[in-house]
């Protein structure tokens, strides 16, 4: 596959002006990147080469809005130069990788047009990056304004209501643990924590 065609292929998924950007990336370092299904548990992941396959893989998700995408993916290549710095000698959401991150997340926002929004949300998170863009509720919020569909976010529905995750599982919402929320699978009952910032659907009847 040429560099045009991978471009095209990969600006169908991030901000208009970023694709380039991204495809160097995957080149300069050799990266196979596979696009998933959606993943309720994480947006993406990183896997260094072992000794039988010498490729950085990267997946991310592939249902996710453009700025969700870059900032994954943005995520997952600052595990990749964290490890081919440092290999496993350090955390792996520690000092060293926030650094990449951070260099990573200060040329899209200063080089290409953002909704300001987004930028301002980047900016605040890129103070002290998480270990998941998913699991900061400020940023989690901004992003998901760009996304296209009937979902909304687990902490502005009532408690009581009925509602769908990806997987296609089913529960009532229950009451806020700090965070999270205590939800009841409706087919088994079993008791679940998820995160107030988790997108549902919200099941009618």
């Amino acid at each position: 596959m040429t560099k045009q065609e991978l471009t095209q292929i990969i600006s169908k998924y991030v901000p208009k002006g970023t694709a380039e950007m991204c495809v160097n990336l995957l080149i300069i370092h050799k990266i196979q990147l596979k696009l998933t299904k959606p993943r309720t548990s994480k947006y993406g992941d990183y896997r260094a080469p072992h000794k039988l396959d010498s490729k950085h893989r990267i997946s991310v998700n592939s249902n996710l809005n453009p700025y969700s995408f870059i900032t994954t993916f943005l995520h997952e290549v600052a595990h990749l130069t964290t490890f081919e710095k440092h290999k496993n000698r350090c955390a792996p959401h520690g000092k060293e990788w926030k650094q990449e991150f951070k260099n990573f997340l200060e040329p899209l926002i200063q080089h290409h047009q953002l909704p300001d929004d987004v930028s301002v949300a980047l900016k605040n998170y890129m103070m002290d990056p998480s270990a998941s863009s998913c699991s900061d509720k400020e940023l989690t919020k901004v992003l998901s304004r760009y996304d296209k569909d009937d979902k909304v976010l687990l902490e502005e529905i009532v408690v009581g209501t009925v509602f769908r995750v990806d997987t296609g599982k089913v529960f009532k919402k229950g009451n806020k643990l700090r965070t999270w929320f205590q939800c009841f699978e409706v087919t088994t009952g079993k008791v679940y924590k998820v995160s107030g910032v988790c997108k549902v659907i919200v099941v009618e009847g």
